[in-house]
């Protein structure tokens, strides 16, 4: 039992220390929005290229079945008022729904989201199973169409017990992930 501990612990030791960041700028900087302090932000939720686990959306949900389809569109804005919601406790930007009044717009394109599995999590845990988003996040002043920052968005993890609540818990982190990079902007 003492090997198969140290093991895992060995294991998740060396997991951890080569884990990539689940969001990166891929180009430009978060310095403008950094340095403009307490500035309003519009979030934009761009689904018109997204899958599901590889998937179309709709072939995915409706092989779900009838509950999925219908309680798709309340997922989405839960999980998309949890990102809202760690964005703006941040003391660099300020969410807005009023798309006039932003400095900047925040546009996040989902490419994929995997629910992940719960089966997994309960017996593995340390994070394996967890949901994960992918997709980019472009930074824009408001009147501009050229991204002040283009963010990479690959893996971001999403915890907990049901769909919904992985959901949440990954737009929550891609928010964490962003304030953390405007944070550390240079």
């Amino acid at each position: 039992m003492k090997k198969f501990l140290f093991l895992m612990v060995t294991l998740f030791s060396a997991i951890t220390m080569s884990a990539k960041d689940d969001v990166t700028v891929k180009s430009g900087s978060l310095a403008e929005v950094k340095a403009a302090g307490n500035s309003f932000v519009f979030i934009v939720w761009d689904y018109s290229s997204a899958t599901l686990e590889g998937q179309n959306v709709d072939a995915f949900l409706k092989a779900k079945g009838a509950d999925w389809v219908a309680g798709y569109p309340q997922e989405l804005a839960e999980a998309e008022a949890e990102f809202a919601r760690a964005l703006g406790k941040s003391k660099y930007v300020n969410v807005t729904t009023e798309k006039d009044q932003a400095q900047y717009i925040i546009t996040i394109k989902v490419k994929d989201f995997n629910y992940g599995n719960t089966a997994v999590a309960v017996w593995v845990g340390m994070g394996a199973g967890d949901a994960h988003l992918n997709g980019s996040v472009e930074i824009t002043k408001n009147g501009s169409k050229d991204a002040i920052a283009v963010l990479d968005a690959d893996g971001v993890p999403g915890g907990g017990f049901g769909n919904e609540a992985r959901r949440r818990d990954a737009y929550e982190e891609l928010g964490e992930c962003l304030v953390k990079l405007i944070k550390k902007a240079k």
